[in-house]
Formats: structure tokens, sequence, C-alpha cells
């Protein structure tokens, strides 16, 4: 008897067809058992913030792990029963202890300047154009304290052109833990796709090297000195770069950028 396709029609050579499928795994992914609304208006400055526990954000995050952090996401957020759906301009209590509210990040944050100690946003840049890049980073040093830190990961292009030209074996590593989450059927082996596919997949608009992130950071405002490459949890503040999860650490690059004290 010929064994059914755990995935049938999934074709890996149509990356149109499958957009429509990565967008129901996404709502499928959007849950959580609990959502609570607690407040009909957002916190807005750094006393607001204070007062919910809250010392940072956390972009293209449902359930932030961080305690003192406030999850956003565009996509909308809904209880496993189907009772509760998250909207925009309203901040909820996610399964009891995490703060979230659905914000687009190609609007401008409705936060007041010098509002939080951090921002965290974990392989969200590559899904928006680069001018919506370098608005949102803009938002976020904007709304960064004097001595704040935005820490952002990325899929790291350089690692998948040194994989190509080189056959490090990082293409099929890649490949295999993609298969090992359960994320459709073995990708085809060939080289040639393993690239392309970070650049037509995911709703991916823009992959980065380190250069290139130095680039947007520096025309969002950020300046040259401040900005660090880091490694995979390794940063100025261990709270923010344990928010790093490790399951990407094979294509990912990590980035700090700095607030400078005010001094005077």
């Amino acid at each position: 008897m010929t064994k059914r396709p755990a995935f049938p029609g999934w074709d890996w050579d149509d990356p149109d067809g499958l957009a429509v499928r990565l967008d129901e795994f996404s709502e499928q992914v959007a849950g959580c058992e609990k959502l609570e609304p607690i407040a009909t208006e957002l916190p807005h400055d750094r006393d607001d913030f204070l007062e919910l526990g809250l010392t940072g954000i956390e972009f293209a995050a449902f359930r932030t792990a961080h305690p003192a952090g406030l999850g956003t996401d565009l996509a909308v957020l809904r209880s496993t029963d189907r009772t509760a759906a998250s909207e925009p301009g309203t901040l909820y209590r996610v399964d009891g202890d995490r703060c979230f509210t659905q914000l687009d990040i190609s609007q401008p944050l409705p936060f007041a300047d010098a509002s939080v100690d951090w921002v965290y946003a974990e392989h969200l840049i590559e899904h928006v154009t680069m001018p919506v890049a370098v608005d949102w980073l803009s938002e976020a040093r904007r709304v960064l304290r004097p001595g704040g830190v935005l820490r952002i990961t990325t899929p790291d292009l350089a690692r998948y052109l040194n994989g190509y030209v080189n056959r490090d074996g990082f293409l099929n590593r890649h490949r295999r833990r993609l298969s090992t989450m359960g994320f459709g059927p073995p990708m085809p082996e060939r080289r040639a796709f393993l690239v392309n596919q970070i650049f037509r997949y995911y709703g991916h608009q823009w992959i980065y090297d380190l250069d290139e992130l130095r680039y947007v950071l520096t025309r969002a405002g950020f300046a040259a000195e401040d900005i660090r490459a880091c490694g995979y949890r390794e940063g100025v503040r261990p709270d923010v770069a344990d928010l790093d999860t490790p399951f990407r650490t094979d294509e990912t690059i990590y980035v700090e950028a700095d607030v400078p004290t005010t001094t005077g």
C-alpha cells in the first residue's frame, strides 16, 4: 500500500502557491490559552511602562519570554477557544502573565520618546522592505532611553552564500533542521534552491549581512561605533540576549546597537 504523503499538494518549487499555506501556518501559531484585555489605551511614556512592570518591547512575539517585556505582532492573536481576538490599540494579558498588543511596524510607534530600556526583534526585519525597516529602526531608537539597547537577529546572507560557494555543509544542515521541525516535506537538495528559498519564502523582503545591517542602522540614526555583532545569547544585557531562540542559530546573525548615555 502506498504511504499517503504527510504534505499533499506541497510543492517547494512554487513559492506563490506555498505562500497561502505559510499564511495558514502563521494563523495556526497565533494562539494562546487565555487572552484578557487589560486596557483600551496602550502605555505611552516611561512611567506608564513601569506602572505595568514593563521595561522593553519584543517585536514579532505573541508571548514574549521576557517577564518585563511587551510583546507585539502585526497578526491577530486569538485564544484557542476562539472567544477572544486582539485588536490594535488594546493592551492584553496573555495566559495570565505576559503583555501583548497588536502593532504594525510600518506605522509610527504609539510610544513616547525615551520610554523603554530595550527593544528586541528576532527574524523580523527581513519580512519588510528596506524603507520600512529604516523607519521602524528609527522609531525603535526614538523610544529607547539613553543607555538603552536594540537587539535584532536575522538570517545571515553571508552564511548562505559561503555555503553555496564553499560547500561547507551549511545548506544541507539547514535543510535537515527544517525537516526535523516538520516544516513541510524535505526541501530539495539543490544548492541554488536552498539559497533561493531564503529570499522567496516566509514572506521575506530583504536579506542582510552584517554590512547591510550596519547600513540600515546608521540610516536610522544609530552611530557606527555603537553597532556590534554579537554571539548567540551574548550581549550587553543578558536578560535581552536570552530571548534568542536555539533553533535558528545555524543561520542567524545577532546585532546590537546602543543609544549613548546622555552626559553633561
